[in-house]
């Protein structure tokens, strides 16, 4: 679809998405928190721009980042293995926060990679921003998620009732983002909220906590339990690269997290979980003695009946995994949840993509299996 025609469907909707523009500025590293003393890059075209790492953004465990969207400190690129440190600056997981009561709102991408979709993960999952509101203390509601068409593009909202609201912009699940600027109308104004202080759940898994194949930012279930959950979350997802590496569990430590969940186990086999799994959480519990830790089986594929050897693997690394918690329970560590058997995909069949990765079916699931275990702890 070219983007003449993209253009034309989403005005249909009251928005536009529009094509590649010369590349945004990237500004200097502002701490999360950091209040909006001006807008961003003033430009005589209706516009008022703010950068987005100014508007209280979330869901970076670390301040000492290379760039303001990268999900692990700048020395990490020095400690953790390369592909680890790739993943990293994607930018799953991250938010940003403000107030308006705007009639209109303009997003301006850049995104670090120029791959915008993957074959079994649409554009919009994985190189999308996506936006959600609520007004007062109500729930958060989805409203708009354009279809990126380059690797900068803009995007348009118009057409919105101006009441007072609080809008959160969830950025890309597998790209990483240069720069973002929110613009509203000139003479509008726009309140950025600040990221929150509280110790946020850290969520250490593997593709599917990173993302795949929900088909946009919201819809990952490490978002859906944020919403939820209404507490920071860090998501430390790393697609085929969650592997329960000393590295990982140091970094972790360093977080002061209300809860660490461990959804490793698909990017290891049985001899990787019995000999990883307990230096890691004797690792994590030395400099977080009290901070609950989550162990969680992970899911079954979904056409695994259909596969003997697939349903053994799932058996052995299970039986893996249970047997390191019973010799860490036993050995004194207190504070460990075990997640068993706990119905991430259903029983239909119907909730993945290729029989391990969710769809927006599957990621509700999740969110549904996790939320009320995590909910008792934090």
């Amino acid at each position: 679809m070219n983007i003449a025609r993209r253009e034309l469907l989403a005005a249909s909707l009251g928005a536009a998405v529009l094509g590649q523009r010369p590349g945004l500025a990237s500004s200097a590293l502002a701490p999360a928190a950091a209040p909006v003393q001006e807008p961003a890059a003033p430009k005589a075209d209706g516009w008022t721009r703010y950068a987005a790492q100014d508007l209280g953004l979330e869901g970076r465990g670390w301040s000492d980042v290379e760039t303001p969207f990268d999900r692990l400190p700048a020395r990490a690129k020095k400690l953790v293995r390369e592909r680890v440190w790739r993943l990293s600056t994607d930018s799953s997981g991250m938010f940003v926060t403000f107030r308006s009561a705007t009639p209109a709102l303009r997003f301006e991408v850049e995104l670090r990679q120029a791959q915008l979709d993957m074959p079994h993960m649409p554009a919009t999952g994985v190189s999308g921003v996506d936006l959600y509101a609520r007004e007062g203390d109500g729930p958060w509601r989805w409203v708009f998620c354009p279809r990126p068409g380059a690797q900068d593009y803009s995007a348009e909202l118009k057409g919105l009732s101006p009441e007072p609201r609080t809008y959160r912009l969830y950025l890309p699940l597998y790209n990483g983002v240069k720069a973002l600027r929110v613009a509203v109308p000139d003479g509008v104004e726009l309140e950025p909220v600040a990221a929150r202080k509280d110790p946020p759940l850290v969520y250490y898994g593997t593709s599917i906590a990173h993302g795949a194949c929900a088909s946009r930012p919201g819809m990952s279930f490490v978002n859906i339990l944020g919403r939820r959950l209404d507490v920071p979350v860090l998501n430390l997802g790393f697609s085929g690269n969650g592997r329960l590496e000393m590295e990982l569990a140091a970094l972790l430590a360093e977080v002061d997290a209300s809860a660490y969940v461990l959804d490793c186990l698909p990017n290891l086999g049985p001899r990787q979980v019995a000999e990883r799994t307990e230096p890691f959480v004797h690792a994590l519990r030395a400099k977080r003695p009290s901070t609950p830790i989550v162990m969680v089986e992970d899911r079954v594929n979904a056409n695994a009946g259909f596969l003997p050897g697939r349903a053994r693997h799932h058996a052995d690394n299970h039986a893996a995994f249970r047997a390191a918690f019973d010799q860490l329970t036993a050995s004194g560590v207190r504070g460990l949840t075990y997640v068993q058997d706990a119905p991430f995909l259903g029983e239909d069949g119907e909730a993945t993509v290729d029989g391990s990765h969710p769809t927006d079916l599957g990621m509700v699931r999740y969110a549904d299996a996790l939320e009320p275990i995590l909910r008792s702890l934090i």
